[in-house]
């Protein structure tokens, strides 16, 4: 207990101190501490130069260094003491996996179970501790061998002599078999279905084949089954099989469930789930048929996906009447939206409904987003805009520094070492209660840590601590490049709020990076296009914004200085937005709930009110966003206040 308290401590001191030395200071403590560091991981002499981070939270990784170059070598004794004193650090769980790893490949039984920790582990630790029981001739019971078997949603070969042992034990049933099968298909791990296939095939006949045949490859299961006999266990994978074809061919889709409901029973459910998917991606290929085939939906059967998909057909063939009269029938946690409260708004305005236009339209001016700023806009009203980010007090940052995983965090940060840090910050969101989540993200605004400030600060109660989510960086830098390429620089602003974060080492999965998260192909094309350099250097933060407002500009201009088309372009690429007409009888605020992509679909309107946000934040002066949207405003524009609404 004494220890506990003593390690609590330092972790506060430590923090406090992080937060309050200088630079420099922490500069030379990077210094030495990655250089211990560096010398752990050489397997070389480390404690004498580390001794001044005893007891602070990054030693750890000193230890975990000097583990990982040799796991077999470590005492389990001394290992398990040091583990099961940070039961909630990042590096304990990998070192404890590494070490159980290796203690199994080596037939160290006894050592294994000493460290294996019966809670809070994955299946792979728990079957090899199953395993090493079995290899003691320690007393297992079935149904622990039941549970893991339960568990396994994937294949885990390191389970395979618990569940050999199952099995020669007779209680490894076809049943068991058959529900590890079903699973695998549902998750789509075909991987696992394939093998278990294998295993009840010889006691389903063509039901393992043809199920599994449904959900690998729909489109020629489906044209097959035609010939197939029927079978009602077959039942939940065709319907499952027609909603999966449906996102590539809803009307093919549609042909297979008309010709299978004359030979099937399907529940309600499993017509639900078939008209649904087909309707829904209907709307999204724009057909004229989607609005027929919601039509036949029975209501309960709807979701929310369904319903706003419902109107989005709606508004695809510009029925704004019926559109208006189908936003009565939304569930309740739609009609509290911005988005289709906004909406209401707009289409009574357009069908000369002034007076419900209205009230749909003071409604959504009370919520500060996108469909919130033009509601509000529509009524000439403030707009939602208030700072509510709180002054951290001793006592919440005294709660944050008892937290390890908080300390580690902004300790790799302070370093320099964001990818560490991030690691750590990352572990902490899976696990920090809200209110210390938000404490957390508080500290790391204060730290100049945007993006790690951003993700911890979720949820209703933080989204209006603007100052902490919407921090003023670059600022010299994006005014110059907006005005050098026509920009409005708290669009450009806006912009990287949305990509990066403020990140300038942000890389997505697409490959694209730094703060404006360009592709290195369409970065070397702007670079070319408009004679700039630093297309090799897109972490660097002026040169990923020189050609990130070049490469804006030249969608601005392409679009006819439409920002909600440039924007949707930047998300999309201007090839998806050129197949998405914007027809002169479809209002453009209307057309972007018509947007296929989900995500481009939302990203378009989050741009565009951290757009208005910037404007705001940078000197209160904001203009009026249907202002800055061709066919939306006036000229000349308006400005509006920020109130608190």
């Amino acid at each position: 207990m004494l220890i506990e308290w003593i390690a609590a401590l330092l972790r506060i001191v430590l923090l406090l101190c992080l937060l309050a030395a200088p630079r420099f200071a922490l500069a030379n403590d990077s210094v030495d501490f990655l250089a211990a560091l560096k010398a752990a991981r050489a397997g070389q002499d480390w404690r004498p130069q580390a001794k001044r981070f005893e007891g602070q939270p990054l030693y750890i990784y000193l230890q975990q260094a000097e583990f990982n170059r040799d796991p077999s070598k470590a005492n389990v004794n001394r290992l398990k003491a040091l583990l099961d004193a940070n039961p909630d650090a990042l590096v304990e769980r990998a070192m404890r996996k590494r070490a159980l790893a290796t203690l199994n490949k080596l037939g160290r039984h006894q050592d294994l179970l000493a460290l294996h920790r019966s809670a809070q582990f994955s299946l792979a630790e728990d079957c090899q501790a199953f395993s090493a029981k079995l290899a003691l001739k320690q007393p297992v019971t079935v149904e622990q061998a039941r549970l893991l078997y339960s568990r396994a949603n994937r294949l885990t070969p390191t389970c395979a002599t618990a569940f050999d042992w199952l099995d020669a034990q007779g209680e490894l049933t076809q049943s068991m078999r058959q529900m590890r099968f079903e699973q695998g298909l549902r998750d789509r791990r075909f991987d696992l279905a394939r093998v278990m296939k294998g295993k009840v095939a010889a006691k389903t006949g063509n039901y393992a084949q043809r199920s599994y045949s449904l959900h690998a490859a729909p489109a020629n299961a489906l044209t097959s089954a035609a010939k197939w006999n029927t079978d009602p266990a077959l039942q939940p994978h065709l319907a499952a099989a027609v909603a999966r074809l449906a996102r590539s061919s809803p009307r093919t889709a549609e042909q297979h469930r008309h010709a299978l409901s004359k030979r099937y029973q399907f529940t309600a459910d499993e017509i639900g789930q078939m008209q649904r998917g087909i309707a829904v991606y209907a709307a999204a290929d724009r057909l004229d048929t989607a609005g027929p085939w919601f039509a036949r939906m029975d209501p309960a059967q709807m979701d929310d996906q369904a319903w706003a998909w419902r109107l989005r057909a709606l508004l695809n063939r510009r029925e704004f009447t019926l559109a208006l009269r189908a936003l009565d029938d939304l569930p309740e946690s739609l009609r509290k939206d911005s988005r289709w409260t906004y909406a209401g708004g707009r289409l009574a305005e357009i069908t000369g409904q002034t007076e419900q236009a209205k009230r749909w339209f003071t409604a959504a001016a009370l919520d500060g987003t996108f469909h919130g700023f033009l509601a509000a806009d529509r009524i000439d009203a403030p707009y939602a805009l208030c700072d509510h980010t709180p002054l951290l007090d001793a006592q919440k940052r005294g709660q944050a520094a008892a937290d390890a995983t908080i300390a580690r965090g902004l300790a790799w940060w302070a370093y320099g070492e964001r990818s560490r840090a991030f690691r750590e910050w990352w572990h902490g969101l899976q696990n920090w209660p809200q209110p210390l989540r938000h404490v957390a993200g508080l500290l790391a605004a204060e730290q100049d840590w945007h993006d790690a400030a951003v993700w911890a600060l979720n949820g209703d109660v933080a989204r209006r601590y603007y100052s902490a989510r919407f921090p003023l960086v670059h600022m010299d830098t994006t005014q110059a490049q907006a005005s050098k390429n026509g920009l409005d620089p708290s669009w450009v602003r806006g912009l990287i709020r949305a990509e990066s974060v403020w990140n300038p080492q942000a890389r997505s999965s697409a490959n694209a990076r730094g703060l404006m998260q360009l592709l290195p192909g369409t970065a070397r094309g702007v670079a070319k296009r408009h004679g700039l350099s630093g297309s090799k250097q897109l972490t660097n933060p002026d040169s990923n914004i020189a050609l990130g407002t070049a490469y804006l500009s030249e969608l601005s201009a392409r679009f006819d200085g439409q920002p909600i088309l440039a924007t949707a372009a930047y998300n999309a690429g201007p090839g998806a937005v050129g197949r998405w007409p914007v027809a002169s009888d479809m209002p453009i605020d209307l057309w972007i709930e018509t947007i296929p992509y989900k995500e481009t679909r939302e990203y378009v309107p989050r741009v565009l009110a951290f757009t208005v946000i910037y404007d705001w934040r940078a000197d209160g002066k904001i203009r009026r966003l249907s202002d800055r949207l061709p066919g939306l405003g006036q000229n000349p524009a308006r400005l509006v206040e920020a109130q608190c609404l």
